[in-house]
């Protein structure tokens, strides 16, 4: 896949294509439907931890996807980082956006959004690196962002959970408040993994010392026989 591609959004049929196969090709009670996806992988991307594909790809199709060919393999997972990486995209605009794909419920002649699975996938998202999550969560600011995502995607949340999810049109006021709760939580954790970008890239800059090289420390001794020697600090 050209670079271009693998950053361009999913277009509306290639959405209903996904949806699809996620719902009646994946047999596996563990495998999430499209908007438990989303939210999953908008965890993955406003969260504190890089993670690899490697670890949360099985776990959007409760273990290896069904394919009939390598081809048809490359294809759905293709569909899914370019899904991802448009999520990520939409995050780096110079004022984040996001556009979650959740379900919409009809109720009395009315429809409803309605943040359930996208917010139960969002909680499955943090639970890949929870305790890595905590700095925020120990913030009166953090547990306001995460109210709304509790309330619909958490079981036994809050004592009166019940009562304040019980009607479509309170679901939908708490699905609407999911966004920029979202966004509240990329901006707190940006500089911490802009942070953690730098270090990276400064590790990997930095020059290795052979034993028989300059002590970095400047002594003008080898390394072996400097900083290098066992049991030796300077």
């Amino acid at each position: 896949m050209k670079n271009a591609e693998a950053f361009a959004p999913l277009n509306e049929a290639e959405l209903q294509e996904l949806d699809r196969y996620l719902l009646y090709e994946v047999d596996s009670d563990e495998a999430m439907t499209l908007d438990m996806a989303d939210g999953f992988l908008h965890a993955i991307a406003v969260g504190p931890t890089t993670i690899h594909p490697a670890q949360w790809l099985p776990k959007i199709f409760g273990g290896m996807p069904p394919v009939k060919s390598q081809d048809q393999l490359n294809h759905v997972i293709g569909l899914i980082m370019r899904h991802y990486n448009g999520i990520i995209t939409g995050l780096e605009f110079e004022t984040p956006e996001m556009m979650p794909v959740w379900s919409t419920r009809d109720y009395l002649g009315e429809t409803y959004e309605d943040g359930e699975d996208w917010a139960y996938g969002f909680f499955e998202g943090m639970r890949l690196c929870w305790s890595d999550w905590m700095p925020m969560l120990d913030t009166e600011e953090g547990q306001a962002w995460l109210r709304p995502l509790g309330l619909l995607g958490e079981e036994d949340f809050d004592p009166d959970q019940d009562e304040l999810t019980e009607t479509p049109t309170q679901r939908a006021d708490l699905t609407a408040q999911i966004p920029d709760a979202v966004l509240s939580m990329y901006l707190f954790w940006l500089p911490y993994r802009h942070a953690i970008h730098e270090r990276e890239v400064a590790k990997a800059m930095q020059p290795k010392v052979g034993r028989n090289d300059p002590c970095p420390c400047g002594s003008g001794k080898k390394f072996k026989k400097c900083c290098g020697a066992a049991g030796t600090l300077h």
